[in-house]
């Protein structure tokens, strides 16, 4: 049966895995912004990963609702690490891409 802790131990590797593959220079920073907008997500991911399993929440209907929260991303980022507009963009959609691909691995059977 899935579990949001399995979930949330490979959200934590993914974010790890981000930093330390594009951004070594910044890699601290990236940690912290992941880990922190995660954090800050932590009921909706909860919500949504619970809806996902069982089947009333689509694929892409996930997708779109972590998608929904690229701006907080964005500030969470800028909070952390001061990085030009082309690496936020990056750092964000690593991050999320991050939540997707773990949500899908543990809450689905593709």
């Amino acid at each position: 049966m899935p579990d949001f802790n399995d979930f949330w131990e490979d959200l934590e590797k993914g974010i790890l895995s981000l930093a330390e593959s594009s951004f070594n220079e910044f890699k601290t920073g990236a940690i912290a912004a992941g880990n922190d907008f995660i954090e800050q997500s932590k009921a909706d991911l909860q919500y949504w990963t619970s809806e996902l399993a069982a089947g009333k929440l689509s694929k892409e209907d996930f997708e779109w609702l972590v998608k929904s929260k690229v701006n907080m991303a964005k500030l969470v980022i800028l909070n952390h690490i001061g990085l030009t507009k082309v690496q936020v963009d990056k750092l964000t959609s690593g991050i999320l891409k991050a939540v997707t691909e773990a949500a899908l691995k543990i809450f689905t059977s593709n």
